[in-house]
C-alpha cells in the first residue's frame, strides 16, 4: 500500500501499488507497511434538536351548551331532493323539527363523518343538512361541524371545511324553533283577547256600550222610517189592472 508523504496534503487515504502520484497534491507516493489509523471525521457541533412530537388527534365529538362540535373526515355524502306542499313542510317543521325551506323543493343531505386518524376508525356518526349548501364539501375533506339535537337527529348549523378553509352554511330557511315561538305568540295573543272580551261582558261594559250605541242610532232609524213612509205616501205603487 502507498500513501502521500506530503504533510500539508493531510491525505490519510491509502492507494494501491499501481498508483504513483497523489491525486490531491501530485506528490510521489511512498510505500507504507504500517496501516494508518482509520480517519476520523470531525463534525461541527450542532444544537440539541428535540425529536418531533406526534400531533394529538383532534377530539371527535364535543357536547356543549351551544350544541355539538364534531371534527372529522367526510366518509359519505348523500343527497335527496323531494317536492312537498306547504302544509307538508309545515307539518315536518312542527312534528319532525325540520327547518321550513322556502324553495319549491326540499333538499336533504346526510353527511357521515369519521374521526381523523391513520388507524381504522372506531366510530362514525351522521348529520342532517337541510337546504342549499352555500359552499362545497367532498368525500375525504376534513371538516368541523356545528350542529344541534332536534327530533332525534343532528341538524347542521354550519360546516367549516378544514381542507379549503371555507365555511358551508344552509340556504334561506326558517327554523322549527322560530315557527313554534311564532305560533306560541299568536296563541297567547288570542287567549289574551278572549279573556278581555269575557271580562268586558262580565263587567257590563259591552252592554253599556251597546245601549249607548242604540240610543245614538235610534233617532237616525226613526228619521229613516219617517222618510220611507213619506216617500211611499207620495209615490204609491201602481198595480196593473186586469
Amino acid at each position: 500500500m502507498k500513501r502521500c508523504p506530503n504533510p500539508d496534503c493531510r491525505s490519510e487515504f491509502f492507494f494501491g501499488d499501481a498508483k504513483t502520484h497523489c491525486p490531491f497534491c501530485h506528490s510521489v507516493l511512498v510505500q507504507d507497511t504500517a496501516p494508518a489509523a482509520s480517519p476520523r471525521v470531525s463534525l461541527p457541533l450542532s444544537p440539541l434538536v428535540s425529536p418531533p412530537q406526534a400531533q394529538a388527534e383532534p377530539v371527535f365529538m364535543q357536547h356543549g351548551r351551544g350544541g355539538i362540535t364534531c371534527t372529522g373526515r367526510v366518509l359519505e355524502l348523500d343527497h335527496q331532493a323531494v317536492f312537498y306542499s306547504r302544509a307538508h313542510k309545515l307539518f315536518n317543521a312542527l312534528v319532525r323539527r325540520e327547518p321550513y325551506q322556502f324553495a319549491h323543493q326540499t333538499l336533504e343531505y346526510t353527511v357521515r363523518v369519521e374521526p381523523i386518524t391513520d388507524e381504522v376508525p372506531s366510530e362514525v356518526t351522521d348529520f342532517c343538512l337541510y337546504g342549499n349548501c352555500l359552499g362545497r364539501i367532498q368525500i375525504g375533506d376534513e371538516v368541523r361541524i356545528r350542529a344541534k339535537e332536534q327530533g332525534g337527529h343532528r341538524v347542521v348549523k354550519s360546516i367549516y371545511n378544514l381542507a379549503t378553509g371555507s365555511e358551508v352554511k344552509p340556504g334561506l330557511q326558517l327554523s322549527a324553533t322560530a315557527i313554534w315561538l311564532t305560533l306560541g305568540l299568536l296563541a297567547a295573543l288570542l287567549a289574551a283577547l278572549a279573556c278581555t272580551v269575557v271580562y268586558l261582558f262580565r263587567s257590563g261594559v259591552v252592554a253599556a256600550f251597546l245601549l249607548a250605541l242604540l240610543a245614538a242610532c235610534m233617532p237616525l232609524f226613526i228619521m229613516l222610517i219617517g222618510f220611507w213612509i213619506l216617500f211611499r205616501s207620495v209615490f204609491p205603487n201602481r198595480r196593473r189592472r186586469r
